[in-house]
């Protein structure tokens, strides 16, 4: 098992696996909009890259960190998207996570951020037992006039 950057050969198992993370969390899915969103970050790294575990040729997992800027930090901060791993509990969410974090650090991101649902406190215990911290913002969302 290998954890490497995505590229565009993966895509269309990138496709499935986004799938099977909506209906694991529950999510709307949306298979041209997902595809869109993953192609976006395969070319290069101007808006964030997308890793995947890698099973000799088998994506089962992926993690997609986006790129953010923020005054409060003094520059480039990250955003953990997405991270999904199609049959947990082996390890291999903690070997992606760790990644994760290796990569924000190369591209200069002085910090990560993700979001939980509010009712996943399973989700919630994960992230916090690997170093990530509650928060006390809240998060709004406002979808613009060209959001497809």
């Amino acid at each position: 098992m290998s954890v490497r950057r995505a590229t565009t050969a993966d895509l269309d198992a990138l496709v499935r696996l986004g799938e099977l993370y909506c209906i694991a969390d529950n999510a709307e899915w949306q298979p041209d909009r997902a595809r869109r969103g993953f192609a976006g970050l395969l070319d290069d790294d101007t808006h964030g890259v997308v890793l995947v575990t890698d099973n000799d040729g088998d994506v089962c997992g992926y993690a997609v960190l986006t790129w953010g800027w923020s005054i409060e930090c003094g520059g480039r901060e990250s955003l953990l998207d997405e991270m999904f791993i199609e049959h947990p509990g082996q390890g291999l969410g903690s070997e992606l996570l760790e990644a994760v974090i290796a990569t924000a650090a190369e591209h200069g991101a002085a910090r990560v951020f993700l979001e939980t649902e509010a009712g996943n406190e399973s989700a919630r215990d994960f992230w916090l037992k690997r170093g990530f911290e509650l928060e006390d913002s809240v998060w709004l969302q406002r979808l613009t006039p060209t959001t497809p």
